[in-house]
């Protein structure tokens, strides 16, 4: 499958780039100059640019969305980017994507718009989000809207992963553990399960839009990975038990 990946320069897309390399031909975009990987195609462009969105879509068949902002914010006017790329900018390249014929979009969302919520709280789907004010929280949130939109009105399939703290599990151990450590490899893990899903041909809007949360396999976890991706082969390698030794709930 051909794969357009966003936020090259970011974490989580070099480590979907390793996890999709060997089976899917993929394309990187951000606003910063990459070095791609072998034989990973690269292209210079901004989500609100039009027409380097355009360039980035044109003969893909699915489109990962990270999120992840790009390195060269501005100090002045750093939220109002965020804000921007999240919102206008991930509709500029859905919007693109669909026109282009791509059925299979993914967004990766965050499970932090549950952390008002007391940790013996299990932690599903249709848990109600609880966004707070700070941008990069709420700009996440808006962009998985933004994307939801598009499953209701596009005959695209539509996947939001809600991801907890990416953290590798090596650079964390003695540190105190959290509900809410995902390793970057294992959130890879589920985007490339994920990509199996399509049901672009659905009638009913709701069987296009998914929403999934993304967790490690910990004791007790707050945040429940639903058995739908767990059935695409989700199952995190990563899960920090030096951490939870001797420390669960």
């Amino acid at each position: 499958m051909k794969v357009l990946i966003t936020g090259a320069s970011g974490r989580l897309t070099q480590a979907i780039a390793t996890a999709l390399g060997q089976e899917h031909a993929l394309r990187l975009m951000d606003s910063v100059p990459v070095k791609p990987p072998e034989k990973v195609e690269f292209i210079q462009g901004s989500l609100l640019n039009p027409d380097d969105v355009w360039r980035a879509v044109r003969g893909m068949e699915a489109v990962i969305l990270t999120g992840e902002p790009p390195p060269d914010l501005p100090g002045d006017g750093r939220d109002r980017m965020l804000l921007d790329l999240a919102t206008r900018g991930t509709h500029n390249l859905c919007k693109a994507a669909v026109e282009a014929g791509v059925n299979r979009l993914l967004y990766a969302g965050t499970l932090s718009v549950f952390r008002p919520y007391p940790d013996d709280r299990y932690i599903n789907e249709n848990t109600k989000p609880l966004p707070g004010p700070e941008m990069g929280e709420m700009s996440r949130y808006l962009g998985e809207l933004t994307c939801r939109e598009f499953a209701r009105d596009h005959l695209v399939t539509v996947t939001c992963l809600r991801l907890g703290t990416l953290a590798l599990e090596e650079e964390v151990v003695g540190q105190t553990p959290d509900l809410m450590w995902l390793d970057p490899r294992d959130a890879a893990q589920a985007f490339r399960a994920a990509l199996n899903r399509d049901h672009s041909r659905e009638a009913s809007w709701t069987r296009r839009w998914a929403v999934w949360h993304v967790g490690a396999a910990i004791p007790n976890p707050k945040y429940l990975t639903p058995r739908a991706l767990t059935d695409l082969g989700y199952k995190p390698a990563h899960n920090f038990q030096a951490n939870w030794t001797d420390k669960t709930p």
